[in-house]
């Protein structure tokens, strides 16, 4: 009976063992596959950009010789306005390096009293618009804004900055 009931559970232990292999966790492996866009040295997402006139940039659109500069910003947020003006006031730093500032799809109704209240309209290369591509979900550090994030010319995350950041902190990265 005991040889019987050892066999048994020899049994059930062996089948159970031989089924028992390490399942792989699909999202995990998903996750691991997927870039980390938050971290120096990766490479920028796709980013699908409309800008306040309404024309559609994408990565393709971007001067491939120069260092991008990505502002993300809430259009009612004081020291997103505060950040602006002060891009503003330094647009000839900006020679050859892209400055977008990306509101989220759908701050897109906020964008024309952001654009009055820091006077961008006096600003023509300041582009301004909202992100369609999913962008700041997948760059947002989720700490404060504004975010500047710097990617030089191979499009590589070199830099980010939260919060109201004085201009010359990021002077080395642009041209």
């Amino acid at each position: 009976m005991y040889r019987k009931l050892l066999i048994v559970a020899s049994l059930c232990l062996i089948s159970s063992l031989s089924f028992a292999q390490p399942q792989k966790n699909k999202k995990a492996d998903m996750k691991s596959a997927a870039a980390n866009y938050k971290a120096p040295g990766s490479p920028m997402p796709a980013l699908r950009y409309f800008r306040r006139d309404g024309v559609l940039l994408t990565n393709k659109d971007l001067n491939k010789k120069a260092p991008v500069i990505i502002m993300l910003f809430n259009p009612t947020c004081e020291h997103c306005e505060d950040e602006a003006r002060m891009l503003e006031a330094n647009l000839k730093s900006f020679k050859e390096t892209t400055l977008l500032l990306m509101a989220a799809d759908r701050m897109l109704s906020y964008i024309p009293y952001f654009v009055t209240n820091v006077k961008a309209d006096e600003y023509p290369s300041l582009q301004i618009g909202v992100d369609s591509s999913d962008f700041i979900n997948q760059t947002f550090l989720y700490q404060s804004l504004p975010q500047i994030n710097i990617y030089d010319e191979q499009r590589r995350l070199v830099k980010i900055f939260t919060g109201t950041t004085p201009v010359d902190s990021f002077q080395a990265y642009i041209r």
